[in-house]
């Protein structure tokens, strides 16, 4: 076959190449899982996982060449991954004898795939011009190392073809969600919101979080704007920075907008058009109460930010400007879905604000947004089943050996 031709020339010129072994800490006892990280923003989603295997097995954690490692944390084990070149796969996999390898993301690496004798499960991978460590100059590569893995779990059906191109058969294929780390369920005082909830009765509520001081008037402008329309319209505004709430304070008032603050013990009466919060410390008791949000941070170039995942997972409708990161893939996701509204200015987002405040666009956009919120904890699940069951059959795999009996998913 031309794909075991190239693969066995790609080895032969591995074996000539350079990289010599590095000195590696004591393997532990007992189980090994062996994971490969694509980079180091993988490490939250990996921690979480982990969470979910036995308290016995130990894991091995490779990054690609050049990252900086973090400290070893807990039972996690930070490496580089080896060299193609020399005998530097063979001398760490003579060291470490994982018993499991779960491949995250990024390029595959032919020799290291090729002589890890082991379950071998691939997550978020398909054949890209990425994918392969060498790129296009090695065809029919791709053909010979993707069918060395088990399983595979990716998003969509086109990395699903790609797959399947590459010689995966269907019955080693899985459709799934990316492997995110859960998103955090925001503490709340339920007694607070009780009461606020009561206060506040029928009357449309939206909410300014994580706000800067330099969005302000953009926000006071949407607000004016959708309060045209929306018959008593409150605003809950929760400043970025604590200490920036009596300068917020003064901006309102001069706005001719009433205010409550919260600092000094207000409440919002019916007249309050805008509840100004303390800072950033109550934002799970604030969307809540608020089934729309713009998160602060997106309309100007500043930096960090909430992570919108927040926000979805307790159903809540978003709205955010162009400046997305560090979150930039979370939002791209939830805009495909529909669950979140991009605008470019305060007058896009008060014509926002009125248009979502509808109950049946809200609803709608906030189950498409807990869905691609929560996502994450459903593929981590499966893939712990799948590892665990990898761990129980630590049989040699590969193209030519019979794929262990991870479960399919009708019968998992």
């Amino acid at each position: 076959m031309p794909g075991s031709l190239v693969l066995g020339a790609y080895l032969a010129l591995a074996a000539l190449g350079g990289g010599r072994s590095e000195a590696e800490p004591p393997r532990p006892d007992g189980s090994l899982l062996w994971v490969h990280l694509d980079g180091v923003a993988r490490l939250p989603s990996l921690i979480a996982l982990t969470e979910q295997l036995p308290a016995d097995v130990s894991i091995l954690v490779t990054l690609p060449r050049g990252t900086d490692l973090p400290p070893t944390t807990g039972r996690m084990i930070l490496r580089h991954v080896p060299h193609e070149g020399g005998g530097s796969v063979q001398a760490f996999l003579d060291h470490w004898t994982p018993d499991a390898l779960l491949w995250v993301g990024g390029g595959l690496r032919p020799a290291l795939l090729a002589k890890a004798r082991m379950p071998k499960l691939l997550v978020e991978g398909a054949p890209d011009p990425q994918i392969m460590m060498r790129g296009a100059g090695w065809p029919w590569l791709a053909r010979s190392v993707v069918p060395f893995f088990d399983r595979a779990l990716v998003a969509g059906d086109a990395a699903a073809e790609r797959l399947a191109r590459a010689g995966l058969s269907d019955d080693r294929l899985e459709i799934a969600g990316s492997l995110d780390a859960p998103a955090p369920v925001l503490p709340c005082n339920e007694r607070e919101r009780r009461d606020l909830a009561q206060s506040l009765g029928a009357r449309p509520v939206w909410l300014a979080g994580d706000l800067p001081l330099a969005e302000l008037p953009s926000i006071v402008a949407a607000y004016l704007h959708a309060s045209r329309t929306a018959h008593r319209l409150l605003l809950i505004l929760a400043p970025r920075h604590a200490d920036e709430a009596p300068a917020f304070a003064r901006a309102l008032n001069d706005a001719g907008l009433r205010v409550a603050e919260r600092a000094e013990g207000d409440e919002p009466e019916d007249g309050t058009q805008v509840y100004l919060a303390d800072g950033p410390s109550e934002m799970g008791l604030w969307l809540r109460l608020a089934p729309l949000a713009y998160l602060g941070g997106t309309l100007t170039d500043g930096a960090g930010g909430r992570h919108p995942f927040e926000a979805a997972a307790l159903g809540s409708v978003l709205i955010h400007g162009p400046v997305t990161m560090p979150h930039a893939a979370a939002w791209a996701r939830l805009d495909a879905a529909g669950a979140a509204r991009v605008i470019l200015n305060g007058a896009e987002l008060g014509r926002a604000v009125e248009a979502l405040l509808a109950p049946d666009k809200a609803a709608a956009m906030a189950h498409a947004g807990w869905d691609v919120a929560t996502q994450g904890a459903e593929v981590a699940n499966r893939v712990a089943d799948l590892i665990r069951v990898s761990l129980a059959h630590p049989a040699p795999s590969g193209p030519a050996a019979e794929a262990p009996a991870l479960a399919n998913p009708a019968s998992a």
